[in-house]
């Protein structure tokens, strides 16, 4: 059995917030269930995918492909997993890419990891929880402020460019390029 494993992103983090595709995955990929996956940073979304897939992986006997969602904030980190040949996604549905179903109890499956969280212990931490959420809040719209201001610089450079470029020779050097690739194949 041959495991060939993509990598992909089904969203970004832009000027305007993070842009996601995660509520298209069940019609995009024609999956036949989709665990959506909630729970606090740290309850372990990403090792439940990872195990999850490792599972089904150990267990089938066949050739398949795994499409790795990677995280866009964190590109060691995983948001998900399709394994388009059996049909079956599992994704992290919480902030920023929340994600609810789509077809309740027919595809979509919601695994809330929250509830296997030890209260007492969390309490604990009450304060420095609170700090460090509202820390990672304030640093998410530091960088979508960052983000726009690099979208501005880049108008900026391009307005100052563009009149100045030559497209009809770009364009025909692009067609000459293109032709000689369809040629060599």
């Amino acid at each position: 059995m041959k495991i060939r494993n993509r990598k992909i992103f089904m969203g970004s983090n832009t000027p305007d917030g993070f842009i996601g595709f995660h509520d298209q995955i069940v019609d995009a990929y024609g999956l036949k269930k989709l665990y959506i996956l909630k729970g606090c940073s740290g309850s372990g979304k990403s090792t439940f995918i990872k195990n999850f897939v490792k599972t089904i992986t150990d267990n089938i006997k066949t050739d398949i492909t795994v499409d790795w969602i990677i995280c866009s904030a964190d590109p060691t980190s995983i948001d998900g997993a399709i394994i388009q040949d059996i049909g079956v996604g599992i994704i992290d549905g919480t902030f920023p890419h929340i994600t609810d179903p789509k077809y309740p109890a027919l595809v979509d499956e919601i695994i809330d990891l929250g509830k296997f969280i030890n209260i007492n212990k969390v309490k604990k931490s009450r304060d420095e929880l609170e700090n460090l959420i509202y820390q990672k809040k304030s640093y998410y719209k530091l960088a979508y402020e960052n983000l726009d201001l690099a979208r501005k610089k880049h108008a900026e450079i391009e307005s100052a460019y563009i009149p100045a470029m030559n497209f009809d020779e770009i364009n025909k050097l692009c067609d000459e390029l293109s032709a000689k690739t369809v040629q060599t194949k």
